[in-house]
C-alpha cells in the first residue's frame, strides 16, 4: 500500500487528481466477498456480451483466438504432438461450423486427402496453405500455417537419428576440411 502512495505522490507533482483518475486504473483492496461479487458481475456482463454476438462475430473472435494460439505455440521452443497442423486445422473446421466434406469442397481438395492432413498422416502442400489463408479471409495467414508444418519437420529432423545414420551411410565421399 505504501508503494501506491509513493507513486501517487510522484504523479501528483505533475498531474491533477482528475488527470490521474482519467488515465490510470488504480487497484482497490477488496474483501473476499467483494471480489466474489465483482467477479460475478463481470462474468454476467461477459456472458451477456456473448449472447448478443451474432454468428459472424463469434466466428471472427474464435478465429482470432485460434490465430493467437498458433502464434503463441510457434514462439515456444518445443514441438507438441497435441499442437500439430492437423489439430489446429480440426479446430478451424469446428470454428467455422463446417463438415469435413463441405470444407473439402470449399477448398477444392479431395475429402480423403483432407482427412489425411487433418489426421497428420500427410503433410499439406503450399497450395493448401494458400487456400486456408484465403478461406479465413486472411485472418490466419499462410505463413502461420506453414510454420506449423516447419516446426514438425524440424522436430522430426532432430529426432530421427536412425534415418540420419542410414542416409549418411549412403554417402560415398565426404568433403574434408583442414584446420
Amino acid at each position: 500500500m505504501d508503494n501506491y502512495n509513493e507513486i501517487y505522490k510522484k504523479l501528483r507533482e505533475k498531474y491533477s487528481d482528475e488527470e490521474i483518475a482519467e488515465s490510470m486504473l488504480i487497484p482497490q483492496q477488496m474483501t473476499k466477498e467483494e471480489k466474489k461479487e465483482s467477479d460475478e458481475v463481470l462474468r454476467a456482463f461477459r456472458f451477456n456480451l456473448l449472447r448478443e454476438k451474432n454468428i459472424e462475430q463469434r466466428i471472427f473472435s474464435d478465429l482470432m483466438r485460434l490465430r493467437f494460439q498458433i502464434e503463441d505455440y510457434l514462439k515456444q521452443k518445443d514441438f507438441s504432438e497435441e499442437k500439430t497442423f492437423g489439430k489446429f486445422l480440426t479446430e478451424y473446421v469446428r470454428i467455422i461450423n463446417r463438415t469435413k466434406k463441405r470444407f473439402s469442397e470449399e477448398l477444392k481438395i479431395h475429402y480423403s486427402r483432407l482427412s489425411r492432413v487433418i489426421n497428420d498422416k500427410e503433410e499439406p502442400n503450399i497450395e493448401l496453405i494458400y487456400r486456408l489463408e484465403k478461406h479465413s479471409s486472411n485472418l490466419v495467414p499462410a505463413i502461420l500455417w506453414w510454420k506449423l508444418v516447419s516446426k514438425k519437420q524440424e522436430y522430426l529432423i532432430q529426432k530421427n537419428k536412425t534415418l540420419r545414420s542410414e542416409e549418411a551411410a549412403k554417402v560415398e565421399s565426404v568433403i574434408s576440411f583442414r584446420a
